[in-house]
Order: C-alpha cells, then sequence, then structure tokens
C-alpha cells in the first residue's frame, strides 16, 4: 500500500481528555466565563467520544453555568443543544444495555429540548434559531417523538419565509406537546 494512501494517525481520546483537561484547568484561574465555558465544553467533548455520558453531561453543565455568569446566551444555547445531543446519546447507551433504562436521559433530554426552544425564540438572528431548532428537532425525532419534532420543523419553515410564529406573541409556548 503507498504511503499517501494511508489513513491519518488515530487520536487516542484518552490524551485528547488529559489535554482539555490541562486546558480546563490552566483556564480556571481566568476572569472570563466563556474561557471557562469553552473549556468545559472541549472537556466534555472529550468524555463524549469516551462514552463517558455522565462526566460529559456534568462539564456541559458546568459550561452552561459558565455561559450563563458571563451573560453569554448564545453560548448557553449552543451548549444546551450539546447537552441535549448527550442526553439522547447517554440514553440510546442505556437502552442498548436494557430497554427502559434510557428514560431519565430522554425525559432531562425532553425538558432541555423545551426550555432551549423558548430561549431561542428570543434571538435575533433567526438563521441561529433556524440551526437551534433543526438540532432539537433532530434529536426529538431519534426519541420517536414525530408531533414534536415536525412542530419545530413548522416553526423552521415559518423563520424561512419571515413569519414570527405565534409563540413570539404569547398565545403559545413552543410545541403544544413540549409545554409542560
Amino acid at each position: 500500500m503507498p504511503h499517501d494512501t494511508l489513513p491519518a494517525p488515530v487520536v487516542d481520546l484518552r490524551d485528547q481528555l488529559r489535554d482539555t483537561l490541562r486546558q480546563l484547568e490552566a483556564v480556571q484561574a481566568s476572569p472570563r466565563p466563556w474561557a471557562l465555558a469553552e473549556a468545559h465544553r472541549a472537556v466534555a467533548g472529550a468524555y463524549r467520544g469516551l462514552g463517558a455520558w455522565s462526566s460529559a453531561a456534568a462539564n456541559l453543565q458546568a459550561a452552561r453555568r459558565w455561559a450563563q455568569a458571563g451573560q453569554a446566551r448564545d453560548l448557553d444555547i449552543d451548549i444546551a443543544c450539546t447537552l441535549v445531543e448527550t442526553l439522547a446519546d447517554a440514553a440510546e447507551a442505556a437502552e442498548q444495555q436494557q430497554r427502559g433504562h434510557g428514560r431519565p436521559q430522554r425525559d432531562m433530554a425532553r425538558d432541555l429540548v423545551f426550555d432551549v426552544t423558548q430561549q431561542a425564540a428570543l434571538a435575533a438572528d433567526a438563521q441561529w434559531e433556524i440551526g437551534v431548532l433543526l438540532r432539537l428537532s433532530d434529536v426529538l425525532d431519534r426519541f420517536g417523538d414525530r408531533d414534536d419534532a415536525t412542530q419545530l420543523q413548522i416553526r423552521v419553515l415559518q423563520l424561512t419565509v419571515g413569519e414570527r410564529p405565534a409563540a413570539l406573541n404569547g398565545s403559545v409556548n413552543g410545541p403544544s406537546s413540549l409545554a409542560h
């Protein structure tokens, strides 16, 4: 086999985790909440790669707290989307172990989808909101929640054609079946 067709070296995920933990340690003395949020998100990504779902989720929750402390709403929402996706991955992994064991993660993810959907509606940039809604819709679709996923997709279509959904006028709180 010629050298130019060899696959690129595979990154050892444990080395990646060690590197991100070192970066987090270096940033912890920083007075910049957004930097701490990004460092925690990077650590969470390394844990996700290893399938350590609870550690990934804990770091994403810490990242959200730092993003909120820095009043970085867009960063907080983006991290929340990653947390939803992580919880979905965790639910699927738990379901593979034993049927029904993924329900707690799925329920947490669904609750978070509802909260993030409401927060995203406050965004000034409709294109950014569309990206958030599509990420959330994908997770709901993975869960088999087709009705709620469709409601988010309808909202995406409304934003695409320039309509502001009724939810922004106070008449609806996002997808009806997501409301608690």
